[in-house]
């Protein structure tokens, strides 16, 4: 299976033949791979163009905003945005939301003891 007329243009010895790069086009390449026509179901899903999906009706969600979510037994966790709608349809419920850009500082400030929150107060 050479082609002594083409350089192989990839090598994968010692366990495969060699792979050529053929010189047809697309056009040529494509009428000597005929597919049948998609379905009629097919056609007519809708957005059917790849344009019109990704041109959607809904926003872009914005990665530094997260909601407090509070569990059935009454516990709260921080949730992105884009998850709030799942735990929501498994029976959680929405609360605030809250922009945080650096969420490594967030829980660095949480994490900080009450009194290390506070600045000292000057002696005189």
């Amino acid at each position: 299976m050479t082609t002594p007329s083409q350089p192989p243009i990839v090598d994968p010895s010692p366990t495969a033949p060699p792979i050529y790069l053929d010189a047809k086009t697309l056009d040529e390449v494509l009428a000597a791979h005929p597919a049948p026509a998609s379905p009629p179901e097919v056609l007519e899903l809708k957005p059917n163009r790849m344009a019109d999906a990704q041109a959607g009706p809904h926003p872009q969600i914005s990665p530094t905003v997260y909601v407090e979510m509070t569990k059935p037994d009454g516990t709260t966790f921080l949730s992105p945005l884009a998850n709030a709608d799942h735990y929501e349809a498994k029976g959680y419920t929405r609360g605030a939301e809250q922009e945080i850009t650096d969420l490594v500082a967030y829980w660095a400030e949480k994490a900080k003891p009450a009194s290390a929150a506070e600045p000292a107060a000057p002696s005189p």
